[in-house]
């Protein structure tokens, strides 16, 4: 998947922590800025990346070490910055927007042909069995779904209001 994608979903399930957590205003702005930059940390493998290109030495370092969509592709990296970040005390929204933005950025990929390595470092590849290119039509697709399903939820009171407005 292309890195607007990976942003839109990271910022999708930002929203959505917000409303499960009832945040207040600044801490839901936290939230989906810490959840879409999180989608997009593990592709600092990639020199290319989005992320990749802001961090060109250490995105150099890790592809040398691990190669591409391996280690920060795989459960034991997502369980390591959660247990990091538990260890830190970070607060439960935060960890939450961090981790599921990390995990939303590896089942994108999963759903590609190439897939990734899940369980690192067993060399098994993960691959959906409906996979789809990056950059094609689902992905641009899946990238404005997203979008609107972020708009949808940060202002689903307003939304609610106006249709109920409508309606009578």
């Amino acid at each position: 998947m292309t890195g607007k994608t990976h942003a839109s979903c990271g910022a999708l399930t930002g929203a959505l922590t917000t409303q499960y957590f009832h945040t207040d205003l600044f801490t839901s702005v936290t939230i989906l800025v810490l959840s879409t930059l999180a989608s997009l940390l593990p592709d600092i493998c990639h020199t290319q990346s989005k992320i990749g290109r802001r961090f060109r030495v250490l995105s150099f370092v890790i592809r040398l070490l691990f190669g591409h969509r391996t280690f920060t592709h795989s459960l034991a990296f997502i369980i390591i910055i959660g247990f990091l970040l538990y260890l830190i005390q970070t607060p439960m929204y935060y960890m939450v927007a961090i981790v599921i933005g990390i995990a939303s950025h590896v089942i994108l990929d999963i759903l590609t042909p190439k897939g990734v390595k899940l369980f690192y470092p067993l060399p098994l590849n993960v691959v959906s069995p409906l996979h789809f290119k990056t950059g094609g039509l689902v992905d641009l697709s899946l990238a404005t779904a997203f979008s609107f399903g972020t708009v949808y939820t940060l202002f689903q009171p307003f939304f609610n209001e106006f249709m109920l407005q409508w309606l009578n």
